[in-house]
């Protein structure tokens, strides 16, 4: 029987020995706004020194998508949640590749009428399964994802769940760490997000088909490399990862759903960080400390793990107050032992402000391991 509902509330300021409390990345509050060229740049020196007016970057957001060699995980990420046929539905795609195979999510979700239908693959790597090296091409037992920078196409199947949609990215970007790299479970992660994504096509759940006409889809991209590692090393890195916890929250909001904000609350054995980077509508990016409230905790029957029906998420430094609550009874997705990292993806329904803007709105939360705080 599951332990329920009612728990004491946790909250990131614990104290502890996880307690990085509030505390921003390596950046601080510090703002930044995207690398970008001078005119006239390649002119004005010679050879083929290049000149950029900002911060530079650690990642490229066109010539990443493909798979990266000597890496120790590598992600590739689609959520939506969004209003068809008078229901609120959801879908999740999440593909990670390390040196012990492939994971593969696909998640239908319908909170108006409670509908959950995970579908997870532990794969090893193939011709059909895995990522490409020379191409944005990402391939699962459930379908495939490809495409480039201006254009996506995500297919897949499950039974009597399937999406099939084009994606189409916007001019913004977020940038994790606001360049692109950031601490993650003891490595260094790159890691970047396409936030407010078109998406139209169809979402089958149940076989009851919605349209898709979603317009602020989230892609997230995310690995991590560890040059010149044996192939050990990488292994015991990625399952390090597997072991971890966090909680994390892609949302963009406001006009043309040009602001957003990556959350992040990770926990690992010795050290926990709460921030999140936040990218203004001028394309101003900061990283920025982070405080979260966990509530109506409950305990999966399945993996033992604790995950929360209600999450408060405060900001002070960027004036974000937000309140998420689950539409669905117990979203988990669980791996056979041993073959993949279980979690939850919850479909939610999002209410608060970031300063004078209003947030209500619904979004997908991701907690990975449960929480361990």
């Amino acid at each position: 029987m599951n332990e329920s509902v009612n728990q004491p509330s946790i909250l990131s300021r614990k104290t502890g020995r996880r307690a990085v409390l509030g505390a921003g990345l390596a950046l601080g509050a510090l703002a930044f706004a995207p690398a970008v060229g001078l005119p006239g740049g390649a002119a004005r020196a010679a050879g083929t020194r290049r000149f950029l007016s900002g911060m530079p970057l650690f990642v490229d957001t066109a010539a990443d998508l493909p798979s990266h060699p000597n890496s120790f995980i590598e992600s590739w990420y689609v959520n939506a949640a969004f209003e068809s046929a008078g229901k609120v539905v959801g879908l999740e795609w999440h593909q990670g590749v390390t040196p012990l195979g492939s994971t593969t999510e696909f998640l239908a979700m319908n909170g108006t009428d409670g509908v959950w239908r995970p579908s997870v693959a532990a794969e090893p790597t193939s011709p059909t399964v895995g990522a490409s090296t020379t191409e944005c091409r990402v391939s699962s037992k459930f379908g495939t994802f490809s495409g480039d920078r201006t254009r996506f196409q995500l297919t897949l199947t499950s039974g009597r769940n399937a999406v099939d949609v084009v994606l189409t990215p916007q001019r913004e970007e977020l940038y994790n760490g606001t360049t692109g790299l950031m601490r993650f479970v003891g490595s260094d992660s790159y890691e970047y997000a396409f936030p407010n994504m078109r998406a139209k096509g169809t979402l089958t759940i149940e076989n009851e088909v919605f349209a898709v006409d979603a317009p602020a889809t989230w892609f997230d991209r995310q690995w991590g490399t560890a040059e010149a590692a044996s192939p050990d090393v990488l292994a015991k890195k990625a399952e390090l990862v597997n072991q971890s916890h966090w909680t994390w929250l892609g949302l963009s909001f406001g006009e043309g759903d040009r602001s957003a904000i990556s959350f992040w609350d990770v926990m690992e054995p010795t050290l926990r960080w709460t921030a999140l980077t936040y990218l203004r509508p001028d394309g101003v990016q900061m990283n920025v400390g982070a405080e979260v409230r966990y509530d109506r905790i409950w305990t999966s029957p399945d993996t033992g793990q604790r995950y929360p029906s209600v999450a408060h998420i405060l900001a002070p430094a960027i004036d974000l107050d937000i309140v998420l609550t689950s539409m669905l009874d117990r979203p988990e997705f669980v791996y056979p032992a041993g073959q993949g990292h279980s979690g939850c993806q919850a479909l939610c329904q999002v209410t608060g402000r970031q300063g004078a803007i209003k947030i209500d709105k619904r979004a997908i939360f991701e907690m990975i391991g449960g929480i361990d705080i």
